[in-house]
């Protein structure tokens, strides 16, 4: 019978000592794949605010032309876009674009974006162009956390 005993009790023992094994190794794996999947999510959500940013800045140059050529407001100061109502409703149809779009500084003699704002969910991205530079530079920035009053 002593035998039998001793054998379970070596059962038991190695079973504990595989759970312990097992659950050091889930809490180690958790440890490295939590940050590395948060990291990937925001990169996606990242690159897909910077499209829509691209997508609303091509289409405000391209609507900019179209509302010159029929003689129609485009620019609109007393708005918190920049853009006068039908502009702005034309550049979400076009683009696509969920987030808040603000035009910040507008060359009139090319009739180019020279600095706008767009944020979409946690980014806020940033176009800067020099006057006389063919493209511009994008800055994003990330919101961690948000502070109400």
């Amino acid at each position: 019978m002593k035998k039998q005993d001793y054998e379970s009790l070596t059962r038991v023992n190695k079973f504990k000592r595989l759970v312990k094994v097992a659950l050091i190794t889930l809490v180690v794996a958790a440890a490295v794949l939590a940050p590395t999947l948060w990291y990937w999510e925001a990169s996606i959500e990242m690159r897909g605010a910077l499209r829509s940013a691209k997508n609303v800045l091509m289409n405000t140059e391209l609507l900019a032309v179209r509302f010159d050529g029929l003689e129609e407001t485009f620019l609109d100061s007393s708005r918190p876009s920049g853009l006068s109502k039908e502009a702005e409703e034309q550049i979400r149809n076009y683009s696509g674009a969920k987030g808040a779009i603000k035009l910040t500084a507008w060359d009139r003699s090319e009739g180019a974006v020279l600095a706008m704002t767009y944020q979409e969910g946690r980014f806020l991205l940033t176009y800067e162009k020099e006057e006389k530079a063919e493209s511009g530079e994008w800055s994003i920035y990330r919101k961690v956390r948000v502070y109400e009053n």
